[in-house]
């Protein structure tokens, strides 16, 4: 069979390897279509988080080939979405019920590839059966819409303010419409490429700002008005910012815009260091909160927001690959001019 795995920047490698071995405990998925993460763009770019001969993919759906004799609630046949993450349950996180945060977990990658064997396999929480008409191009959007989930859910956002969103790629998008299902009534959507601010404003996103052709500050302050507190007497109206671009300017931005007290989300990554105005983050008792990756009981709500279409993915489809094809793919989800959610399918 084959997998792709990362060799050096900008270098990726199709190699033939043996079919994985099903463990009593396991199942084997034959894979049909894995979406690329933004951080699977920066390991090709950049090799952030990977080492070579690694295999890559983690956003995938497919159908399970194989089932261990001890694996419940999963049969051979079944279409399954995935979640990847695999925590130790042990760690002291993990107690806490903090299985984003293991410190020993490992995971299910190898999804731009022919098959993956997910190890310990528990149905609704590493596998989540699919009904049977639906397709595994959506269903392989189960991770990022899980970390949009975790987001929502960790920041407790006040959905009857305004609400911003910086930066529409795939986990961008998914914030917004989780933010939609949740019942937020004024949610204010922030990028650079009209092609994603299309899709954030056709998914129901209340207004769509451009930086290159507007001054977001300015723009907000008209139109959500202004508020004081404590030793800042003019800070914009909104009532939480969900981070997701990794723009060096759009933090300090979010501290102006925000109201005191209220919630930032720092989903995105950074490539490099930032500087922060404290003092907006002090006086204003801003909660900067970070947001990482998902547990169980997140992959459970956006499987079933995912199922229901209550999140309607399939806008967010910008292009379809091959697996011989992955360098292309990898190449178009780079360029977000064009590009949402590059699918690539065995």
């Amino acid at each position: 069979m084959r997998v792709v795995t990362w060799q050096a920047i900008e270098t990726l490698s199709i190699d033939e390897v043996a079919a994985p071995e099903c463990g009593p405990s396991d199942v084997v998925v034959s894979v049909g279509a894995c979406g690329i993460c933004g951080s699977d763009v920066h390991s090709y770019t950049e090799g952030a988080w990977i080492a070579p001969s690694v295999p890559m993919g983690h956003e995938y759906a497919g159908t399970v080939i194989a089932a261990g004799s001890r694996v419940s609630g999963v049969s051979v046949g079944d279409r399954v979405a995935v979640n990847p993450a695999a925590p130790c349950g042990s760690c002291p996180r993990c107690t806490e019920g903090r299985h984003n945060l293991c410190s020993a977990g490992s995971g299910h990658s190898g999804g731009f590839g022919d098959q993956v064997v997910v190890r310990d396999a528990v149905a609704g929480q590493h596998l989540f059966v699919l009904p049977a008409d639906f397709p595994l191009e959506e269903a392989a959007f189960l991770e990022p819409l899980s970390v949009a989930v975790r987001a929502v859910e960790h920041a407790e956002p006040p959905l009857d303010e305004p609400i911003v969103v910086f930066g529409l790629g795939t986990i961008g998008q998914c914030v917004v419409q989780v933010l939609l299902a949740r019942g937020a009534r004024d949610v204010i959507v922030v990028d650079t490429s009209p092609r994603r601010l299309a899709a954030a404003l056709a998914a129901g996103a209340h207004e769509g700002l451009n930086p290159a052709d507007c001054d977001v500050r300015a723009s907000l302050f008209a139109s959500r008005g202004t508020t004081a507190s404590p030793y800042q007497p003019s800070s914009g109206a909104v009532g939480s910012v969900f981070e997701c671009s990794g723009a060096s300017p759009v933090l300090p931005l979010a501290f102006s815009l925000a109201r005191a007290a209220a919630p930032i989300s720092a989903i995105a990554l950074a490539a490099h260091p930032l500087s922060l105005p404290v003092d907006d983050l002090v006086q204003k008792e801003l909660r900067l909160l970070g947001s990482f990756a998902y547990t169980a009981r997140d992959c459970q709500e956006a499987f079933d927001l995912l199922v229901s279409r209550r999140v309607d993915v399939r806008p967010l489809i910008s292009h379809r690959f091959a697996l011989a094809d992955v360098r292309e793919a990898f190449e178009a989800q780079r360029d977000p001019a064009t590009s949402i959610k590059v699918v690539v399918s065995p």
